[in-house]
């Protein structure tokens, strides 16, 4: 039985050097959150019109990302938005009862996809040291 238990030890702290911590796991989110923020931004130019809005900008110019989570908590998440102007941007992307909707976030967010999981994988495999 102690030759079981050993072998599960071992293998446990194998694991555990795999397990990125809080801070680890808020690097890789951010890395992740990066990537995602310029998609939503070069898609956004896509849009982007003559209209000069003195107050709030263009949409494209208010992306943002944060490395805390909604509420502004540093847990390891990250996330990807709009400041000002996210009404706006829920207007296009969903459409109203008077335009069609654009759909061009969620566009975006799934052309990020792949980028965004090979940006974290990348921050991820410098932290731990890669493998397997």
């Amino acid at each position: 039985m102690t030759e079981l238990d050993n072998q599960l030890d071992s293998w446990l702290r194998t694991i555990a050097k795999k397990i990125p911590s809080t801070e680890d796991t808020a690097k890789i989110t951010e890395a992740g959150a990066n990537v995602l923020a310029k998609h939503l931004k070069a898609e956004a130019d896509k849009h982007r019109t003559d209209r000069n809005d003195v107050k709030y900008g263009h949409l494209a110019d208010n992306v943002v990302a944060q490395n805390t989570d909604i509420d502004g908590e540093k847990n390891g998440n990250s996330v990807v938005g709009f400041s000002k102007k996210a009404f706006v941007a829920r207007f296009l992307n969903d459409g109203t009862k008077n335009m069609a909707a654009t759909h061009f976030a969620d566009n975006a967010r799934k052309e990020a996809q792949d980028d965004v999981l090979k940006a974290q994988m990348e921050e991820y495999d410098k932290l731990t040291g890669g493998g397997d």
